[in-house]
């Protein structure tokens, strides 16, 4: 019987901000799914170096299956490459091989294609895209770059294509103002004050840069815009699900209700919200300990770490409170240990599936 969180699901994004697990909780559900039966591809981002090894990624960028599996279904995990993903893209999207060239030896292309804000969360979904076409797998699971705030991930498309509007593009292509009207030719009076003072500013280089970039990237802007619009479609598509990652502390559940309103706002299906490591697995809050003499001391720990979580529980209880209208919400408990190999995935899946029972 499939999990409720896979049920009508294609695509599996799994959203949060850092330092929650999202990245382990993402391969844990993709274990999951291939114990269902499914083939699932996980894509993900930058794994700890030991769960790479495991995923069978490390220093690959290929779409690889997971070895040491026995499921009924197939797993395969791969690493976004960022750098390739945005070449793949302008060299389908360009018309000319030449300009395809130019461009990948453009300065400015090589920092947007790698480091600009925003261009790694649009090689993700592109990414994400491309494998989707294909329906190459059952079910694929993407494990969101790590964003300052869970919010950026969902806006980087849109924020990405409009650098590239033709609105901006053309004062670079055309800074004296040869194609446009007499009145364009004023305006471009303006434009050409400013690119002199930012060529002051910059250095010619850098102006010289920036109108070679805009030049060659007139082939692939329209296909640029277009894609978005697809990515788009496909993140609010019904069979696109989105799950929720977050833990204590305080400030992170907050962060957690604000994106989750966000996401409904975007018209996203968020169905899951995953309260991660709430508890370490061997804490039983309604257990009353022993006041044995002889352990006075310990009992006493017990107690004060009992106390301890029962404040936190409180804290979630209040939470899921909040966030049960909108979306199933369920707890997994902290393993207390790194998790770096299969059999710790396969843990971590057990848990989410006694999680998923008592929610």
């Amino acid at each position: 019987m499939s999990s409720a969180i896979f049920q009508e699901t294609k695509i599996l994004v799994c959203v949060g901000s850092g330092g929650v697990g999202k990245t382990t909780v993402a391969a844990s559900l993709a274990v999951l799914a291939a114990k269902e039966g499914k083939k699932v591809l996980v894509l993900t981002i930058d794994p700890a170096k030991r769960l790479a090894q495991t995923l069978g990624i490390e220093g690959t960028k290929d779409v690889t299956r997971v070895p040491g599996q026995d499921f009924k279904g197939e797993l395969y995990a791969s690493v976004i490459d960022h750098k390739k993903t945005f070449d793949d893209f302008v060299a389908r999207a360009a018309k000319k091989s030449e300009a395809v060239e130019k461009i990948y030896k453009n300065k400015l292309y090589q920092q947007l294609s790698t480091s600009l804000s925003g261009s790694q969360e649009f090689t993700a979904l592109e990414k994400l895209y491309s494998i989707y076409e294909s329906q190459a797998f059952d079910l694929i699971i993407l494990d969101t770059p790590p964003t300052k705030h869970a919010l950026d991930f969902l806006q980087a498309p849109q924020k990405l294509s409009a650098l590239f509007t033709e609105g901006v593009a053309k004062w670079f292509r055309d800074p004296a103002g040869k194609k446009t009207s007499f009145l364009g030719k004023m305006l471009h009076t303006g434009t050409k004050q400013v690119l002199k003072a930012l060529e002051v500013l910059t250095g010619s280089n850098f102006i010289h840069e920036l109108g070679d970039f805009f030049i060659n990237i007139e082939q692939w802007q329209e296909q640029l815009l277009k894609r978005t619009t697809e990515v788009h479609r496909m993140l609010t598509a019904p069979s696109t699900r989105f799950c929720l990652v977050t833990s204590f502390d305080q400030a992170k559940l907050k962060e957690a209700e604000f994106f989750s309103h966000q996401i409904r706002l975007g018209g996203h299906n968020l169905t899951t919200v995953v309260l991660n490591r709430v508890f370490p697995y061997w804490l039983d809050l309604s257990a009353e300990a022993a006041a044995e003499k002889a352990h006075s001391e310990l009992v006493n720990l017990y107690s004060q770490m009992r106390n301890y979580y029962n404040q936190k529980d409180q804290l979630y209880k209040k939470f899921e409170a909040t966030m049960k209208k909108d979306a199933r919400i369920f707890r997994i408990p902290d393993l207390v240990k790194d998790i770096s190999d299969l059999s710790g995935l396969e843990e971590v899946s057990a848990l989410i599936v006694e999680g998923e029972k008592k929610a």
